[in-house]
């Protein structure tokens, strides 16, 4: 989606350094979980076929480590970012105009009134960053502290579980990635450096 005019080159503030700083560490512990999960979860399929067992052995071993100790980073980088975001993606009433013309927005590259933050954004914030945040963070700890008397199907309804909330989040994740890169001109700029035209 590009912008209606050229760029003025009049930059204004929009996300302060700790916002930035906030939702770097969140995506950047998010990328790490995802990738060490997906190669835990796939990999065994796809991988090994491809690179061998000595060299997956290896890798799997270090995207295991990985995922253990970046969790709680995730976790922690969540609960600082959601009290600095939460004001601005309180629902509104405008938020169901927004819903009822978003796809003006893709199809006609119609401008659509909405604060802050619009309807979507706010679905993300809500239902993933927050959501599947606490699904996944709860049953990752179940699945990690294996030493708190749980059962096994207690384990195994944890993994089924943590996997799945975690395949949403990352199928969420792609759609706000590209959306803000290359979705929207400007949006990755903005967040780079906080500074939009």
């Amino acid at each position: 989606i590009k912008t209606h005019d050229k760029p003025t080159g009049r930059m204004m503030p929009r996300f302060s350094q700790i916002e930035r700083w906030a939702h770097w560490t969140v995506a950047i512990s998010f990328c790490v979980l995802a990738v060490s999960g997906l190669v835990m979860l796939f990999g065994k399929y796809v991988l090994l076929p491809l690179i061998g067992y000595t060299l997956f052995a290896w890798l799997t071993l270090v995207l295991k480590n990985l995922h253990n100790f970046v969790s709680p980073v995730f976790i922690l980088s969540v609960v600082v970012m959601v009290p600095i975001f939460i004001r601005d993606n309180l629902p509104k009433s405008y938020d169901f105009a927004w819903f009822a013309k978003a796809w003006g927005l893709f199809m006609r590259n119609e401008h659509i009134p909405s604060g802050r933050f619009n309807g979507g954004e706010k679905v993300w914030f809500w239902g993933f960053v927050i959501g599947l945040t606490v699904v996944s963070s709860v049953t990752g700890m179940i699945l990690l502290f294996p030493n708190f008397d749980q059962v096994r199907s207690t384990m195994q309804m944890a993994w089924i579980v943590h996997a799945a909330s975690a395949l949403l989040f990352i199928l969420g994740a792609l759609g706000h990635i590209y959306v803000g890169t290359i979705g929207i001109e400007g949006a990755y700029q903005c967040m780079r450096t906080g500074y939009v035209d």
